[in-house]
């Protein structure tokens, strides 16, 4: 399954919101189909406190079974998944991850959030499909552990006097969900596996894993209010850049993560990724700006301009404090909905190899003046070592860099490189303009992305700006 960057957010209460497409509401006393449950009180109590939503009566008929799409409903809807924080280059389909699903089926929006939010879900699923009892159970206990982000536990094993109809791959998913109290076995210990599950059953079993989840989640589940890790400064940053946050976010895991070093590269991870316009800035006015670090002052400006950070009511930014995950879903959910409703051109290309074109147009604004004239062939492949080239010796023959005695790094792929190349890319290395993958390799054929053109060119002007002070 084609998995994207995901951000995973739960309601502090864990919600326990149940709905399925296209019912209405009823009344609770109309649930006269359900008398006969043990647990009918489960079913009330929901609806009673608004978290069973667009059902009928006819829900819990005996006679009326879960799909596998109202399945992937329920648990998207119980457990407050959704994409607030994410962003996405390119508009996801249900069929990207499921190849059977059809993307103008009422289900295909559940599908979509599923898949980014991890849930445990195979490729070829059956939308139509009627689920037994131990599919929905294993799916369930399933969806809960990776969400909840459940310790592994070894269960106590429990007998199943039917334990010789349960799929061999669901038996520990099935004890899980009996120590977890998710599941009971009848009053003759049996499961019955592989029994279609009714919409009353699997209701009953959603309320009580997500009362399981509120008791035993795991620490940062409710940690809002805690110091964000780097982990997850990663993450949320990664779900606000999109699909081209496969670019790796380099990030001391034990870092302490402050409010300036999380806007910093937060904003940093935009701008290479060519997501953020070019602005001309009027510097707002920081009470506390002697407290900044200096490499960090214009992405704390850039924040600051575009909305995503604000000044306390003393005007301070308070660079150095710890940054909370609240504060930072907070900056992370602004500047999603900034990019949302400012796409830059060329959106959709920005992990594509740039043209011709747009290197020179890089270049030139990487040298400070537009009207340069920069001869290339506009029939030319533009790779990562002549993108490299072209910008270091248009900076060198204009007198914008500075005079260097190169210690050559050691490139694995140096003979790989043209010749010409070879004294361009070791400048470039030099001043930090370009980096080695994990492997010390330069990957000189390769064409150069829009993004990495872009964060080549931005290193560029903060080493401009930088000489000037």
């Amino acid at each position: 399954m084609k998995k994207l960057s995901k951000i995973i957010t739960l309601s502090a209460a864990v919600a326990l919101a149940l709905s399925l497409a296209g019912q209405d509401f009823a009344s609770a006393a109309a649930f006269k189909d359900i008398n006969s449950l043990q647990d009918k009180d489960k079913i009330i109590a929901m609806y009673d406190n608004g978290l069973i939503k667009g059902i009928t009566a006819e829900l819990f008929a005996p006679n009326k079974t879960v799909t596998q799409a109202e399945s992937v409903q329920l648990f998207v809807n119980a457990l407050g998944l959704n994409l607030d924080l994410v962003r996405f280059v390119k508009e996801p389909k249900a069929s990207d991850y499921y190849k059977n699903a059809k993307d103008s089926a009422w289900y295909a929006n559940a599908f979509i959030i599923a898949a980014i939010n991890g849930l445990d879900l195979p490729s070829d699923l059956n939308p139509n499909e009627k689920l037994t009892r131990e599919a929905f159970t294993h799916q369930l206990v399933h969806t809960i552990e990776i969400i909840g982000k459940l310790p592994i536990i070894k269960p106590v094993v429990v007998e199943l006097k039917d334990q010789d109809q349960v799929k061999v791959d669901y038996t520990g998913s099935i004890q899980r969900a009996l120590n977890y109290g998710v599941v009971e076995l009848d009053k003759n210990g049996k499961f019955h596996p592989k029994k279609e599950i009714t919409r009353a059953e699997a209701a009953i079993e959603i309320s009580n894993a997500l009362n399981y989840l509120k008791a035993h989640s795991a620490p940062e589940q409710g940690g809002e209010s805690e110091a964000l890790t780097a982990e997850q400064a990663a993450q949320l940053i990664k779900g606000a850049a999109g699909e081209v946050a496969n670019l790796q976010i380099k990030i001391d895991p034990k870092a302490v993560v402050t409010r300036e070093s999380f806007t910093y590269l937060l904003v940093h991870t935009l701008q290479t990724s060519g997501q953020l316009p070019m602005l001309k800035l009027v510097p707002a006015e920081i009470k506390d700006n002697d407290n900044i670090d200096i490499l960090n002052q214009g992405a704390i400006q850039t924040a600051i301009a575009l909305g995503f950070v604000q000044l306390d009511q003393e005007g301070k930014f308070n660079p150095k404090a710890g940054i909370t995950r609240t504060d930072a879903i907070d900056i992370v959910g602004k500047a999603v909905k900034y990019l949302k409703a400012h796409p830059v051109p060329e959106q959709g290309g920005v992990s594509k190899a740039i043209t011709v074109e747009q290197s020179v147009e890089l270049i030139k604004k990487a040298a400070g003046d537009t009207n340069l004239q920069i001869k290339i062939d506009p029939k030319a492949d533009v790779t990562r070592e002549s993108f490299t080239y072209l910008l270091i010796h248009t900076l060198q023959a204009g007198g914008r860099l500075p005079m260097l005695k190169l210690i050559p790094t050691e490139i694995k792929d140096n003979d790989k490189i043209g010749i010409l190349y070879q004294g361009a890319i070791q400048t470039a290395l030099a001043l930090k303009f370009v980096e080695l993958d994990s492997e010390g390799n330069f990957n000189p054929k390769n064409g150069v992305t829009l993004a990495d053109a872009t964060a080549m060119v931005n290193r560029v002007k903060e080493m401009v700006k930088e000489s000037n002070k």
